[in-house]
């Protein structure tokens, strides 16, 4: 009967919240439809649905929060990054509404607003809807616990290899990130952009570097101990710290959430009493997420050459509507729609394909492709199909040409290539890889830990290219790496084997001459 009257609870519930969002979104358009002074309504209407839907979104969320904690972590990412600063300029009045959004009119802001309602529904319905695929995993962990995680034999081994290897790539990553840093300081946060990759960094230096981000990720996904997490964390929290130093947020802020998602969904396997998030964890949580957006806005003031002090509750809302700099990208996607080919703009969505083909050493070698070098110039933007830098140039020239940048979205570039149906197309891939992520720790340690390198790829994607985390999680580089893993763990295992099993051989073979 509770079950019973729980489920009835929550089915009014979603009833409510879905069903005030898909009538008020039939009630914008009708508005649009009518036009003159509705329009300003409408955009307020589409705004409310999108507040009724993501609350819809998050209480549903609460239910599984554990299961669900991925999608959560990327309902909160997209809201924030595509949505920030929707809501701090409608909360403020529609006096400067579409200065404040940087739009044209207000149909035009009505079809941005559409466009990311449309994704936030698609992502969420196709999650729900892919819950078939993955059921026996997520019933496992329901009822197994820790029985349901998938634990290999070599795992102890592989993991005291990725240490060493951490240990050691960390040297040249550190390296390649001073560099970094050094550009910055010497250019400045924009100029860095219009500079041409530094080649002083030895190429055996760089290879090596790429190997401390899967040294992490497969040391996690052997699910170590609390002793054992010790010292890999503290050289990646210090990474993430450097990072800020780059004047990129971003890096500091997804390693952030990969690494509380990784924990929050091994709290799922340990009993209650040994969990490391409960009530007052997440009070806690709370409270060093907003101390964190306070210090981030910092950074990005000084970064911006600003001296200004601000409380901590205007450098909040700041931070808010400066993250949410991504609707800009769709924003202006729909005002200079007609700027653009589009016989040519599929090329778009499909560009960090493009990359790595021109850039993988193998590929250009065997195909005869030049290598492609990003840097702002009109040289570069004339013949790249960067969404990003074409975008930018088109809008404002002298912005783009100083370094500066609207960025992209996957959102912007999927509609671009094939309006709606690309971004409904898109979002449910979206959808069904978060549920994926849902039983990520059960699965083996390579996929576990492509898994843990896709989330901070794909929790970013509302400000990044739709298909840049297939290149970045199922690098070449990568995949040599765990291969390398597994046969030097077989080896090592191997040779353990026999050291130990010599001794008894000697003995016995003494034994028998003794008796004889």
């Amino acid at each position: 009967m509770t079950a019973d009257r729980l489920n009835r609870k929550n089915t009014l519930r979603n009833t409510i919240f879905f069903g005030s969002a898909g009538i008020l979104i039939i009630l914008a358009n009708l508005m649009m439809a009518l036009g003159g002074f509705y329009y300003i309504t409408a955009n307020y209407v589409l705004f409310a649905a999108n507040i009724a839907l993501n609350i819809g979104i998050f209480i549903d969320i609460l239910k599984n929060i554990r299961r669900d904690f991925p999608l959560l972590a990327f309902i909160a990412s997209f809201d924030l990054l595509l949505l920030g600063r929707v809501y701090v300029a409608f909360f403020r009045g529609p006096k400067n509404l579409l200065y404040n959004l940087e739009a044209e009119n207000f149909q035009n802001l009505f079809t941005a607003l559409q466009i990311i309602t449309v994704s936030l529904i698609v992502v969420y319905a196709a999650y729900k809807l892919s819950t078939p695929l993955f059921f026996k995993r997520e019933k496992a962990i329901r009822e197994k616990g820790a029985g349901a995680l998938h634990r290999g034999p070599l795992e102890p081994i592989i993991r005291q290899i990725s240490v060493a290897v951490l240990i050691l790539s960390s040297i040249a990553f550190f390296f390649v990130l001073f560099q970094t840093i050094l550009n910055v300081f010497k250019y400045g946060y924009l100029g860095s952009f219009t500079q041409k990759p530094d080649k002083n960094i030895p190429s055996v230096i760089s290879r090596i570097s790429f190997l401390f981000v899967p040294s992490f990720a497969v040391f996690l996904a052997t699910m170590p101990s609390k002793k054992q997490l010790k010292m890999p964390m503290l050289i990646y929290f210090v990474y993430m710290l450097a990072s800020l130093f780059t004047g990129r947020r971003n890096t500091f802020v997804c390693e952030a959430v990969m690494l509380l998602v990784y924990f929050v969904m091994r709290d799922n396997f340990l009993s209650r009493e040994k969990r490391i998030f409960r009530k007052k964890t997440v009070i806690a949580m709370i409270v060093v997420i907003a101390v964190c957006a306070y210090f981030l806005e910092r950074v990005a003031e000084v970064r911006s050459g600003s001296s200004g002090s601000k409380g901590l509750f205007s450098s909040i809302l700041n931070f808010i509507y400066s993250q949410g700099a991504s609707f800009r990208v769709v924003m202006k996607t729909v005002d200079y729609w007609n700027k653009f080919d589009h016989r040519t703009t599929y090329q778009f969505l499909f560009y960090p394909f493009e990359i790595f083909t021109h850039n993988n050493i193998v590929i250009r070698t065997i195909f005869g492709f030049k290598p492609i070098v990003e840097t702002q110039n009109i040289q570069f933007v004339s013949s790249t199909h960067n969404f990003g830098h074409v975008l930018t140039f088109l809008v404002s020239p002298d912005r783009y040409l100083s370094g500066g940048g609207f960025g992209t979205s996957f959102v912007a570039e999927a509609y671009v290539a094939y309006g709606m149906g690309g971004v409904a197309a898109i979002s449910a891939m979206i959808g069904v890889i978060f549920r994926f992520f849902s039983s990520m720790l059960t699965r083996s340690w390579p996929v576990m830990a492509l898994s843990l390198i896709a989330v901070k790829n794909l929790i970013y994607i509302p400000r990044n290219f739709a298909f840049l985390w297939v290149t970045n999680v199922f690098s070449i580089t990568y995949l040599c790496y765990f291969i390398f893993l597994y046969f030097a763990s077989l080896l090592l295992a191997g040779i353990s084997s026999h050291i130990r099993t010599d001794p008894l051989k000697t003995v016995s073979s003494v034994s028998e001459g003794d008796k004889t």
